[in-house]
């Protein structure tokens, strides 16, 4: 069983980490820095969850924002 991915998307650096029974955390960073995070019950839950942030930064409201590289 996987216990952590990380994977790029939207511009932005997605990871997953299992933290124990029932809970599975995400981060997303831009060059480094935090952009959001969170947790979810699975970690299917934890994946779209990053995706969904990761996606709304990027849109900045509307507005996408080009990578930085």
């Amino acid at each position: 069983m996987t216990r952590h991915a990380v994977t790029r998307a939207y511009g932005c650096d997605l990871a997953v980490m299992w933290r124990g029974p029932d809970v599975w955390a995400w981060l997303i960073t831009v060059a480094g820095e935090h952009v959001a995070s969170g947790t979810a019950r699975t970690m299917e839950g934890a994946q779209g969850a990053a995706l969904r942030a990761a996606k709304a930064h990027s849109d900045n409201g509307g507005r996408v924002q080009l990578p930085l590289l």
